[in-house]
């Protein structure tokens, strides 16, 4: 199963809660302090129910949520599955490759002032170098 997320995924955090409610996908999103495992999100497929820690920054909660929208995109049942390509996944859709090019020459390889530049958390970035250091490795 692939849903497609019909929407733009570089919306901030609020106005990509709106996008999917005007959207009419079948999913909703919830927000709560009480995670399992420090986690910063959760997809519940049985229940088409996205919830995102309400204590994040919202550029961290704009993260989450894009991982847990690529989670419902491929119909994940389980907490944990598929993070890999998830992750890669969320990475690809957060950021523009010319940005990251930007960002990264902007400032000097650092992670944390690229992660700033592109309102996107470290993690994030990371995903992305592992992405690039995989796509010219094959």
């Amino acid at each position: 199963m692939r849903r497609l997320i019909p929407f733009d995924t570089h919306l901030n955090y609020g106005p990509m809660r709106m996008a999917i409610y005007q959207s009419g996908i079948d999913v909703t999103v919830e927000s709560d302090e009480h995670l399992l495992n420090n986690a910063w999100g959760y997809y519940y497929e049985s229940a088409h129910v996205i919830l995102i820690d309400r204590r994040l920054t919202y550029t961290a909660k704009r993260c989450a949520l894009v991982h847990e929208l690529v989670h419902w995109a491929h119909g994940d049942n389980c907490c944990g599955l598929n993070e890999r390509r998830t992750r890669i996944e969320t990475a690809k859709l957060l950021i523009d490759r010319q940005d990251y090019a930007r960002a990264e020459k902007l400032h000097e390889g650092n992670i944390w002032g690229i992660a700033d530049e592109l309102n996107v958390t470290k993690n994030i970035v990371d995903n992305y170098q592992i992405w690039l250091h995989d796509s010219v490795a094959a």
